[in-house]
């Protein structure tokens, strides 16, 4: 989770100078950030996003090889509820954030850029793009949904997130199920 107050006060306090000057970096680079429609251009972009690396992080990518029907229909589930933010350079996407309305909350529901223009470091103005968003919706928080303790935590704490465990309540809905609560299985 990301506390907002706003944006300026996570610019200038959330954040260290190296983050700040990796997202100036990115506008030098000619990168821009701009939110765009779900179509099919959009869909497109993240299609070539998906199907340049087989591997990413060291595991195989689950999104790797699936078509340009199969990722619209997957991904237009929640578009009523999100706004699609793209980071285009020379014209093309590089990258994209799915940024979820929760209500009292902003939500990135998926962020991903291009291996082949990471030195831009397009994803870095996307969550600076993402904080603005969520930062003029009044929203007090922006939650990264997926944490795990990989070589994303640390991108993560840079750019001022959080590390929150909720709790987690099983409730037994059967006999079998009261029976394995009751026994620890």
């Amino acid at each position: 989770v990301l506390p907002i107050s706003s944006y300026d006060d996570w610019w200038n306090n959330t954040i260290k100078s190296r983050i700040r000057t990796t997202i100036r970096k990115s506008a030098k680079h000619g990168v821009e950030i701009r939110e765009s429609d779900y179509d099919d251009e959009f869909v497109e972009g993240m299609s070539q996003i998906f199907n340049e690396a087989r591997v990413r992080q060291g595991r195989p990518f689950w999104h790797f090889g699936k078509d340009f029907d199969t990722i619209k229909k997957q991904f237009s589930r929640f578009v009523h509820r999100e706004r699609m933010i793209g980071a285009y350079f020379e014209g093309q996407m590089i990258g994209f954030v799915m940024l979820g309305d929760a209500g009292k909350f902003s939500l990135l529901g998926q962020i991903l850029s291009s291996v082949h223009h990471r030195d831009k470091a397009p994803n870095n103005a996307l969550i600076a793009k993402s904080v603005e968003l969520a930062a003029e919706q009044g929203h007090e928080q922006l939650v990264y949904w997926y944490w795990s303790d990989d070589s994303l935590s640390e991108f993560r704490r840079r750019c001022g997130f959080q590390k929150v465990l909720a709790p987690r309540y099983y409730v037994p809905l059967t006999y079998k199920g009261r029976l394995a609560l009751k026994t620890g299985a």
